[in-house]
This record gives structure tokens, sequence and C-alpha cells, in this order.
């Protein structure tokens, strides 16, 4: 039933984790400006009233499990700020009130970046007004508005890339990959994840906060790797994250990455060792997306332990939580399918009818989402860093004395290659998808056959009609009782079956069936192979090679040639493709 992974249980979470490291590092680095605003007057303690802007970060970084002293250092940071009229500074107190508001309302923490947008937008600094961008992109994320998400992230990148913050370019990028998981396009994240992580150890310098974001890339590489259907690889990484974070005694990410853990074990079919693992995190689950996950992989978890009971109280657990955020991610799709396959088993019709509405709902967001998000990545995200990465290489060559002409025109000729050899990609799988498509709708053998089969004729180039007619007789009877998977199958040892000679035989074969014998038995194996794959889970399931046996090849590639000269595409294709199709259903 399980077709998709979460990338958004913990998000809200990581998220905000991150944002107390970035708001660090902006503070850090901040300089001064003048500018006129009237403060708001609210009470500060004496204490704080001295302290200098280092000492009240200091604070609010040490209180940030205590929600209401935090804000006592955010309101005395600020009010200092406006007291002094430092536009930067009061920005930094607006992105402190965001960060603590995303914990508790979205809504307000965006409140707070528009305020830190209206402030800076004329102001040149390497933060703002990129951060405002940034950070009301990640609360529309986690409301689940993601055309608003990925406007704003792309405005934020704009800035980043403007003012080369290479901080908030990495959480830029990874917050595209993560929309790009999020609505199929796995292949294309897992690249910009791995970027990501070539980039970090490359070159640790300019990201003073690391480690962080070594964590960060490792969950997104991780689960990037399970949409990929690489377990193993995602394993790796899910472990890379726990040691890493147990090194430095960061307890969300630990807690995340157990759970990645029994994700991962969950699609191994290792359910004992997923609930250990999905249970150990539950106490420290706070977010809707959180519960949402956890009761989603429990409830699929029992429903393949055939438990039906537990089954439905933790699928009715995760459908109320979507109920109340109404944050339509993938996993909410297969709990709406869960509820209408329960309903139908039971002859409840009013809510299989009722699950059956809010499933066509869902599928449509999904539908939507997916067409306008990929349209807008590939036009403003994709496109525009193909062609700075163009720029880039042009600008190079042109600045270096040393490279010959000829050195610019390749490289410049491969960016064209390259770019011809992508649209050539597109068109082949276009190509391909149109002749899976043919195949679907394939006529049965026995239509093939009666259409293929004329009627004999009194005589063959000296062959009797007798001797024909009992010959296709024969072809017949070889065809319904799947003869041509034979291995020792030969023009001269079916001509002996058959009672016939082998000239015989194959005159008959090329005038009747239009083709030779060779082509005549690779098309009855193609066609059978077609009509199996079709019907028989259980042969989708079988390597090429074990197909190849199946239908009487000796190996591999002579199986796949013949398959692709019949179909125009190649059978592994196929296989995926029906899959997948079978999945979308």
């Amino acid at each position: 039933m399980v077709k998709h992974t979460t990338f958004k249980n913990s998000i809200g979470l990581l998220n905000y984790a991150l944002l107390k490291n970035i708001i660090l590092l902006i503070l850090l680095g901040c300089f001064q400006i003048g500018y006129s605003q009237k403060s708001k007057r609210f009470y500060i303690p004496d204490s704080l009233k001295t302290k200098t802007y280092a000492e009240l970060f200091k604070g609010l970084n040490s209180s940030s499990n205590d929600t209401v002293k935090e804000k006592i250092y955010a309101e005395a940071y600020l009010h200092k700020a406006k007291n002094e009229n430092d536009a930067i500074r009061i920005s930094n107190g607006y992105s402190q009130f965001a960060s603590i508001s995303s914990k508790t309302s979205l809504d307000l923490a965006i409140v707070y970046c528009d305020s830190i947008i209206s402030l800076t937008k004329n102001i040149n600094h390497i933060d703002y007004p990129g951060y405002g961008y940034m950070v009301k992109g990640i609360s529309q994320f986690n409301l689940g508005n993601y055309e608003k998400a990925l406007e704003n992230y792309l405005i934020a990148n704009k800035y980043a890339l403007k003012n080369n913050n290479v901080n908030q370019l990495f959480y830029l990028n990874n917050a595209v990959g993560e929309l790009k998981n999020l609505w199929g396009s796995y292949p294309e994240a897992l690249n910009i994840f791995k970027s990501q992580l070539h980039l970090l150890e490359q070159n640790k310098q300019p990201y003073n906060n690391y480690q962080q974001y070594l964590l960060r890339v490792y969950k997104s590489i991780s689960s990037s790797y399970i949409l990929n259907k690489k377990l193993d690889s995602a394993f790796i990484y899910a472990k890379k994250g726990i040691q890493e974070s147990l090194a430095i005694s960061d307890s969300l990410y630990y807690n995340y990455f157990v759970f990645q853990t029994g994700v991962i074990a969950y699609y191994q079919n290792n359910f004992k060792i997923a609930l250990d693992s999905l249970n150990k995190t539950v106490p420290y689950q706070k977010s809707p997306n959180d519960f949402l996950n956890y009761h989603y992989y429990l409830g699929n978890i029992y429903w393949k332990q055939n438990n039906d009971e537990k089954a439905f109280f933790h699928f009715s657990k995760a459908d109320s939580i979507y109920d109340k955020s109404k944050d339509v991610v993938p996993e909410v799709r297969d709990i709406q399918e869960y509820f209408v396959g329960y309903y139908k088993k039971n002859n409840d019709i009013n809510n299989q009818l009722k699950y059956i509405d809010r499933l066509l709902y869902v599928d449509s967001i999904i539908k939507y989402n997916y067409k306008n998000l990929n349209e807008t990545l590939i036009k403003k995200y994709d496109t525009p860093k193909l062609i700075a990465e163009k720029q880039r290489i042009i600008y190079t060559l042109e600045q270096s004395q040393k490279k010959s002409s000829f050195i610019i025109i390749g490289l410049v000729g491969a960016f064209i290659i390259a770019l011809a050899l992508i649209i050539w990609s597109f068109k082949k799988q276009s190509i391909y998808k149109k002749r899976f498509n043919k195949l679907l709708l394939i006529e049965t053998k026995a239509e093939i056959n009666k259409k293929t089969i004329k009627k004999p004729s009194e005589e063959l180039n000296g062959i009797s009609s007798e001797i024909v007619n009992s010959v296709l007789l024969s072809l017949k009877e070889f065809e319904n009782n799947n003869g041509f998977l034979d291995h020792n199958l030969t023009l001269n040892s079916l001509s002996k079956a058959f009672n016939t000679n082998s000239n015989y035989l194959s005159k008959i074969i090329n005038f009747y069936k239009k083709q030779n014998f060779s082509s005549y038995i690779s098309d009855l194996r193609i066609d059978y192979c077609i009509e199996q794959l079709k019907i028989n889970e259980t042969y989708r399931k079988y390597s090429i090679k074990a197909i190849a046996f199946e239908l009487g090849y000796n190996n591999a590639e002579s199986f796949s040639k013949d398959f692709y000269k019949k179909t125009g595409i190649y059978p592994s294709y196929f296989i995926r493709e029906f899959e997948n199709k079978k999945e979308i259903k």
C-alpha cells in the first residue's frame, strides 16, 4: 500500500533548530544602521536593560526550552534595537520572534517575516531581506502552502546569490530538494543533496554551523535514498546521522534518525525492528506531522500483519490529524485509499463514498501541486542554474589567458550537447511512454493468431493442401500449448514433431505468418511475456535473466534485444512503468 515516505515528520522542529543557528550567524555578523522607528513600551527586567546584544542573545539561546523566558530576552533585544534606531538589529529581533512563534503559530511567524521584509527591502545587507523571505517560505511549507513556499524560496535565493550568502544558499538548495522529493522528482532531489554534501566535505570554512548542516544533509540523503528504493544506502546515512547527532548531543536529530531507521526497517519488512524504532521516538514527537507519520507507519505495519483492529486505530489517528491540519502530503492519499478499501470490505457504502470523495480531493491537490511546482522549479530554479552555470563557465574561460579558444568551444559545445542530451532523453522517455501505453492495449495471443492465419490454398510451392492443413493445425496446437518456451526448440526438432520436413515447415511459416522461423518463435515468446507481465505479479518480480530462462532463451541479452525489436522498449522499462501505473491506480 505504501508508496511514499515522509519529508515532513519533524521538519518543523528541524527547521526551528536550523533557524536558531542561522539567527546566531546573523547576530554575530550584524552591523549598525540608523533607522527611525517608535518603540513599543513593555516591561523588561532591570537586569536585562544594561546587557549587550551578545549577552541578550546568549541568554535567549540558552532559554530555548523555556518559551516565556526566551520571549523576555527577545523583547529586551528588540526594545534595545528600537531605542537605538538600528534597522538590522530590529530585524534580528523580529527574526527571534519569528523563530519563537514558529513553534506555536506559523501564521504569526509569517507576520514577523513580513515586518523583516518591509524593514530591510531597501537595505544592502548580506542577510536581509533574503532571510525574511526564506523563513516565510519555511513557514508556508510547514503550513502546506507549497506554491507560496516555493515563491518565497526563489526570491530568497536571488538575494542569497546576489550577496553570496553560502549559509542561506545551503538551506535554500536543501529546501528545493525537499520540494522535489515531496512531489516525485526523486533522482533530481538526490543529486541536489549529494552536491550539498560534496560542498560541505570540500570546504567546511564558510559554514559556521557545519555539524548542523551535515546532519541536515544526512537526513535529506537518507530520506531521498528511501524514495529511490535504495534502502541499504538510506540506512548507511541514517547510521551516520545517529553517530554525528550523538557526538554533538543533538537529541532532535538523533530521534529523527531513529525514526528513519524504523521507516527503513518497515520497507524491508522487518516489522519488529520497525515498531521498536518508531515507538522509541514517541516521547520526542511534538508537531502534528510527527504524530501523523508515526500513526501512518504503524497503521501500515499492522495492516501488513493482518491486524485489522490496530491498523484501523492508527490510520484513524493519522486521518484525524489530517482533518485538523488539511496539509495534503503523499501519505494522506494512502490513508484515504486505505479507508475506501476498508469500508468497501465492510459494506459500509456511506463511508466508502465519503472516502472516495476525500481521495478524489487529495488527488486533485497532489496533481495541482505536482504540475505547478514542477513547472515553476524548472522555469525559475533549474533553468536559471543551468544558465548561471553556463555563464560561469564562459566567464572563467574568458578570464583565463592560458586557455585556448579550442577549450572554450569544447566546453560550450559540451554544455550544448548536455542540453541536447537532456532534451533527447525527455523525447525518448515520451516515445517509450507511448509504446508502453500501446502495449497495454495489445490483443490476446488467440486474436493475433486468428488474424495471421490465412485460409490454406490448394498448393503452396509444391506442398499439398493436406500437408499445409496438417502443419497449420500443429502450429495452432503448438502455440496454444506454449511449445515455443522449449529451450531446445529448433526448426528441425519442430518439423520432426509435426511429422514433416524443415523445408516445408519453413515455407509454411514464411507464407502464413509472414516471418521466418526465428522471428516467429521470438514474437510468440515476447507476446507470452507481455501477457504474463500484465497478469502475473510474481512474474514481474523475476530478474530479467530469470524471465529470459522462463521464455526459453539461453541468455538475458537475446531476450532484451527481441523484446526491444518487437515493442520498441526494454523489458525492465515495461515492468517499472507497469508497477508505477499500478501504484497510481
